[in-house]
């Protein structure tokens, strides 16, 4: 469950003996640890990957970062990030984040995804059991070839070929396919999963029932599920009324959940729905909710909450819809025809009110999650780490997400910046750490705790991407260093090639 961060106490850090000499040392930062409140300038020792000592005394080291005028911060979590690929983390680590988690949708199979990137990520990475890839095997007997994301591969296409069962029917209680998918997802878990991805808004269809064996299933294992919830819709069925229903399944089975990008499904009723997540966490409840700093999603054409009637729930018509690959703007004809062609193409949609987004992030536990999705090329493949950043096509969120957050803070005022660093870092370990060991010693800036460093410019950092061709995918600036487990992976705001000191953070494999 999250912490509240009281930010008005200052609390001190106890120091061990100080070593003479670090693997690496940050010198003359603010450094700001949203925890325990410090904010002062330190230096930080760092040795073995793990933060040795935070001190105002003098320390020597093989390499030393003057961070004079900087915020030295935990890195950023990100528990909301599908880019797994080598550009999306390049791009994440440029926005300082430091562990990207693939929590929304997950993997499946999930041994998959974690074989498919040892070695091979330079920020940490992660997963949830997806419940939406199991219905894919299950009923339309398609497995992703992707690392396991069932959703960023031809699975979406291919299954439409067989009327998409995996979106549309509803299985019986006790029927066997409703078995096997359970029985897929626990398998899952057992394969080390840190939760369970639950996007049922992208299958409206999935019953009720459904829903709660899979959260009893996962409070069997200490999990939690994150979700997009049933409704995109500011008129009943609503964003609201889906948030009460799986406010009803959190009370139900004991689960903790995460809501994912209020904002974007509850609409014009944002504030009333971060009043009933907030009202049932104050009862009890281990309930959390994300948001992004963009006022347009993005997500599959072919998604259930652009069925019929659209237009009514969520004030948009046609033409807000726009195709990632082509940029091409959306009529009636085009809408169908893409709905009934290829329903897996990746769209962006202009559907959210700043003054709801700005309620989101002013909210007092709110933390961000960038929903990032892949850069594509104009064939809609996903581009390489070498690409230049002016040329891949995809929503600006994937690029600029912390910098636009950061920027908004020091531009409003709303929050505090000691406020801000908490809903990029702090707040996403400390919901997670109970269910999640490896995130008790993530996003905090104390001896002990993982070296995962994020050092900015609280004057200047910023997002440079925009919806604007050519610059989808422009880097955000003012972050010049990030350190992964000790490793410095952005130096000279540079992501450094064929650096790789990402660790999985998987739990227990219990097979």
């Amino acid at each position: 469950m999250i912490r509240v961060v009281a930010f008005s106490i200052c609390a001190a850090l106890a120091l061990p003996a100080i070593a003479q000499d670090f693997d690496l040392v940050i010198q003359n930062g603010r450094v700001m640890d949203p925890e325990t409140n410090l904010d002062a300038i330190r230096n930080v020792g760092i040795n073995g990957g793990r933060i040795e000592v935070v001190t105002d005394a003098d320390i020597s080291g093989a390499e030393v970062i003057d961070a004079t005028g900087h915020v030295v911060a935990p890195g950023f979590i990100d528990l909301h990030w599908h880019g797994q690929n080598p550009f999306g983390i390049k791009l994440a680590l440029r926005g300082g984040v430091t562990t990207a988690l693939e929590l929304e949708l997950g993997a499946y199979p999930v041994e998959a995804y974690y074989d498919s990137k040892a070695g091979k990520m330079q920020a940490n990475y992660g997963t949830s059991a997806s419940h939406l890839g199991a219905r894919l095997q299950w009923l339309d007997g398609i497995v992703s070839d992707v690392g396991g994301q069932p959703l960023f591969s031809d699975a979406v296409n291919r299954a439409a070929q067989d009327g998409s069962k995996w979106s549309t029917e509803r299985t019986g209680y006790r029927s066997p396919e409703r078995a096997q998918i359970v029985a897929a997802v626990e398998d899952s878990l057992r394969q080390g999963a840190l939760g369970i991805g639950f996007p049922i808004g992208y299958a409206t269809a999935v019953s009720g029932s459904e829903l709660t064996d899979i959260a009893v299933m996962a409070k069997k294992y200490n999990a939690f599920f994150q979700t997009h919830v049933r409704y995109i819709s500011q008129v009943p069925p609503s964003g609201y009324l889906a948030v009460q229903e799986l406010i009803a399944v959190a009370q139900a089975s004991g689960v903790g959940i995460i809501v994912s990008h209020v904002p974007s499904n509850c609409l014009g009723v944002t504030q009333d729905c971060l009043d009933l997540i907030n009202d049932a966490r104050e009862n009890g409840l281990n309930i959390a909710s994300e948001f992004y700093p963009w006022t347009r999603g993005s997500s599959i054409i072919g998604a259930d909450y652009l069925g019929d009637g659209f237009q009514e729930r969520t004030g948009m018509d046609f033409s807000d819809l726009q195709i990632v690959a082509t940029g091409e703007v959306l009529t009636e004809e085009s809408f169908n025809k893409y709905r009934a062609e290829s329903p897996g193409e990746a769209m962006i949609m202009s559907h959210i009110a700043e003054e709801d987004m700005m309620i989101a992030l002013a909210d007092p536990l709110t933390f961000v999650g960038s929903d990032a999705f892949f850069f594509i090329d104009e064939r809609g493949m996903p581009v390489g780490w070498d690409t230049p950043y002016d040329q891949p096509n995809g929503h600006p969120r994937a690029a600029g997400t912390s910098g636009k957050f950061l920027r908004l803070v020091r531009e409003t005022g709303v929050i505090t910046l000691m406020h801000a660093i908490a809903k990029l870092s702090y707040y996403q370990a400390s919901f997670l750490e109970d269910m999640v060991p490896d995130m008790a010693v993530r996003g905090r800036i104390q001896p002990g705790m993982a070296a995962d460093i994020t050092i900015f410019d609280p004057a200047t950092v910023t997002e440079n991407a925009t919806y604007e061709a050519g610059e989808n995918a422009l880097p955000t600036t003012g972050i010049p260093y990030v350190i992964v487990n000790g490793t410095v992976v952005v130096r000279d705001s540079e992501v450094l090639k064929d650096v790789y000191p990402g660790q999985p953070i998987r739990n227990e494999i219990l097979d």
